[in-house]
């Protein structure tokens, strides 16, 4: 390997993985200890951008490019011709662009019908990891970002060399579909299923109802008239759907770019209809035609609305009709006139009194509290656990879900063994992960008693609810608890109107307390605001318990705020256990999850005051100044501060002081302009974000602690 092979890389400031042969031959999956970490004394196999590091490496290494720290993502066409059609089918893009631009950054590999696009990451991107995307056993594409690595120099092991194509000091910025991609996965992964023909099952034809005299000859038939009349793309658009890639729409509202409706043009009976994946209300398992839609979208659901879409049709098929009862008339009315005297019989139901007790009944003996988890959720109640992300809500309630179906303790509070199920909204790719963590946190296979959804639910439209209810009643033979994760991906409406908090609220009373459950909804924090849940008042104040999960430097704060019935646990404190599964990606890398570990009660903290615009503004100029010039930390770091451990924490980095200083110096006003004042304003300002614990320094480097 010479200088001109890897100066572009190292010169760019580039992360470089060197990856030794394996038996003597070359390899692309590296598996030295210490590989995706920076190279020091203590760890030779880091990547580095030092030129010289590289050079001493011997023959038959290749050298990989370090995706997390050199903020970058890979496209990786395993396919071209399929990958190209699925970009196609559901986006505006057209991969041929991408591949044959002048711009681009590629990896070209020596295999055919291949292709691999490096781009550039915002700064402080957070979706940053791996997404594949397979087809049977095959791989079509995968984003490869954040913790892997791909070779950009040296020899494939089946034969060839790579070679590269393009700036490495000019590799282009993400484009914006990408990066919709990476952060919502979950949301694109039916779609892209679809456009490659896999479905779990066809979807079915929503059933319709009969509608009155549909048999009389000469009736006009209005569902019929509206779908010749109407294409669903027209109500789809004109109801605020945006049209992407071939007969796909995104819904409105959609926090993500995947065009979760299709257009259904080949059904047995000719007529077009749509298909959604998305967390609309026509997402219940049914395909729909135009009049569907629009009874849907634009009817609230109500078929004698729909049906009266067009008067002169409903006129002409009630004139018809009363016509047919005028022909029928006398031989009722002589019916009526052999049988006077007579009343039909009617079959009335048994009357029941309204539920009521006697005061003095419910004090005769103490009613003992039925608890899933000791002292935390009571069988029947209705819970809310939010926070903001990354702080574990998610893994909280899964955790229980999984102690539950076992029946073992929780960290030392009781269970009741009993069956769960957790009605995920997102975050279906890393289910499996995460309970393949608690498996090897409880040393135990994952339980049979625990069940998850593989689609998000509308609990806002009761048809749904009772839907789940009944499966729930079908499928558990002793069901306690439904875990709603999350609300907003589990709800089609307003979480701000309480109009529409109360109708969800109304289905989980109606029809999942019945059926003896606990309700657990997980749902985020207000923007800004961590210690409240997002959106209406109305959502707290249904509650019976509400709980939080919030990031305190490098721990997480699990907190009670609410507790109808009983008295509130103290706070207690979690760590992420990161653990390694044992599985590994196509490429050979292993595959990584963390669970919570229970550290004690929480460490009171102490109370932050709010940050002047001068301290704002300097503390702006620190997060530039690592964006600019900040590199890893050390291991002697590492090892003496907390929080490089968590996931946000393996992406942060740290920069010099003089560093900060010299762009603090630009970002300061004071009313002596001299240097002496900034020197001070700029250490009263440092003094107080280190009180404040929002940055950390050590050895002449600065850094920030995000919560």
């Amino acid at each position: 390997m010479t200088n001109t092979d890897l100066a572009p890389f190292t010169g760019a400031g580039l992360a470089i993985v060197p990856i030794p042969p394996k038996s003597g031959k070359p390899t692309k999956a590296v598996v030295a200890k210490g590989w995706n970490m920076p190279r020091t004394a203590d760890n030779p196999n880091g990547h580095t951008s030092n030129i010289d590091d590289l050079l001493k490496c011997g023959k038959g290494f290749n050298f990989g490019l370090h995706h997390g720290a050199s903020n970058t993502l890979a496209l990786d066409l395993d396919d071209v011709e399929v990958a190209r059609k699925v970009f196609e089918e559901l986006t505006d893009t057209q991969l041929l662009d991408w591949l044959e631009s002048e711009q681009r950054a590629e990896v070209k590999s020596p295999k055919a019908n291949r292709g691999k696009l490096l781009f550039t990451l915002p700064v402080g991107f957070a979706g940053a990891q791996l997404r594949q995307l397979k087809h049977g056993n095959k791989t079509v594409f995968e984003l490869r970002s954040g913790n892997c690595q791909d070779v950009i120099i040296g020899q494939h092991p089946e034969g060839g060399a790579y070679r590269f194509i393009g700036n490495p000091a000019a590799i282009p910025k993400a484009p914006a579909v990408l990066l919709d991609m990476l952060e919502h996965w979950d949301d694109w992964k039916p779609c892209f299923d679809t456009a490659l023909g896999i479905e779990q099952e066809p979807p079915k034809i929503a059933p319709q109802k009969p509608q009155q005299g549909e048999q009389l000859p000469g009736r006009r038939d209005p569902i019929q008239e509206f779908n010749q009349s109407f294409s669903v793309a027209e109500i789809l658009t004109r109801n605020g759907y945006k049209p992407k890639g071939r007969d796909r729409f995104i819904r409105p509202g959609s926090e993500s770019k995947a065009p979760g409706v299709a257009i259904m043009r080949n059904c047995a009976d000719g007529i077009e209809r749509i298909y959604s994946h998305g967390g609309d209300v026509l997402n219940d398992g049914f395909a729909h035609d135009s009049f569907d839609c629009f009874r849907l979208l634009e009817c609230g659901g109500d078929v004698a609305k729909a049906l009266n879409w067009n008067p002169d049709i409903s006129k002409h098929n009630q004139r018809l009709y009363m016509q047919e009862r005028a022909k029928n008339a006398p031989e009722s009315m002589q019916s009526a006139s052999n049988k006077q005297g007579q009343t039909e019989p009617r079959d009335k139901p048994e009357w029941q009194p309204f539920p009521l007790i006697r005061a003095h009944e419910l004090t005769g003996k103490p009613i003992t509290i039925d608890w899933l988890v000791e002292n935390i959720i009571e069988r029947g109640s209705l819970n809310l656990l939010f926070g903001e992300p990354g702080a574990g809500k998610s893994l909280f309630a899964l955790d229980w879900a999984f102690c539950m179906a076992v029946g073992i303790d929780w960290h030392g509070w009781r269970t009741k063994p009993v069956d769960v199920v957790v009605v995920a909204g997102e975050g279906h790719a890393g289910m499996g992960r995460r309970l393949k963590a608690l498996e090897s946190k409880y040393q135990m296979q994952a339980p049979a008693r625990l069940f998850i959804s593989q689609r998000p639910a509308n609990l806002i439209d009761a048809t749904n609810a009772q839907w789940i209810a009944d499966t729930i009643k079908a499928t558990c033979p002793n069901p306690g608890l439904v875990i709603i994760d999350t609300l907003h991906r589990n709800m089609d409406g307003d979480e701000n109107s309480s109009q529409d908090i109360g109708r969800f609220v109304a289905n989980l009373d109606g029809f999942f307390k019945p059926i003896g459950v606990a309700v657990l909804v997980v749902h985020h924090s207000g923007h800004g605001q961590k210690d409240r849940s997002r959106g209406s008042s109305s959502i707290r104040a249904a509650m019976d318990g509400e709980f939080s999960a919030t990031k305190d430097g490098g721990a997480i704060v699990l907190s009670c705020h609410k507790a109808k019935d009983f008295e509130a646990f103290k706070p207690l404190q979690f760590s992420l256990k990161p653990i390694d599964l044992g599985w590994c990606d196509d490429d050979g890398e292993p595959l990584t999850s963390v669970y919570l570990e229970h550290d004690g009660e929480a460490k009171p903290t102490t109370k932050k005051r709010k940050l002047s615009a001068r301290d704002d503004s300097i503390l702006t100029s620190l997060s530039e100044a690592i964006a600019a010039h900040g590199v890893e930390p050390t291991a002697e770091i590492k090892a003496k501060f907390g929080g490089f451990d968590s996931l946000r924490g393996k992406q942060q980095k740290i920069v010099n002081i003089e560093q900060w200083r010299e762009l603090a110096y630009k970002a300061i006003v004071v009313d002596a302009n001299t240097e002496d004042a900034k020197r001070m304003a700029f250490k009263r300002c440092r003094d107080k974000l280190l009180n404040q614990r929002v940055t950390v320094e050590y050895d002449n480097y600065a850094w920030r602690i995000f919560e």
